[in-house]
């Protein structure tokens, strides 16, 4: 039987058993163990959005706003108010200077 479609050109942003990962790279921040590198796993939402996790147990999750909780600090040390990290983020209980942030995706 054949196969209909509507042709709506949606994409596939993680594939099952691997694929498109997105991730989050931050810097600069003046709490340095906020620095690195945040990757979604494909599964875990926090305020209907991604949590992207780094390998330091810190994390960056919504809840309105975009939230690093830094584990190490044990703190909620930056935030920034835009759903797509674009402008300036700010310090919360970090430490100036605050952090930029680059969003990409790997393959």
């Amino acid at each position: 039987m054949p196969r209909l479609s509507l042709g709506l050109g949606v994409q596939t942003i993680r594939k099952v058993g691997g694929g498109t990962i997105f991730r989050i790279l931050i810097s600069g921040a003046g709490t340095t163990t906020s620095n690195g590198e945040y990757a979604w796993d494909g599964v875990t939402i926090s305020g209907g959005k991604p949590q992207y996790d780094n390998p330091s147990g810190s994390y960056i999750y919504w809840d309105d706003t975009w939230y690093i909780y830094d584990a190490i600090d044990e703190s909620t040390s930056y935030a920034i108010a835009n759903s797509d990290f674009s402008g300036n983020w700010f310090e919360l209980d970090g430490i100036p200077p605050a952090p930029t942030s680059t969003l990409y995706y790997t393959p």
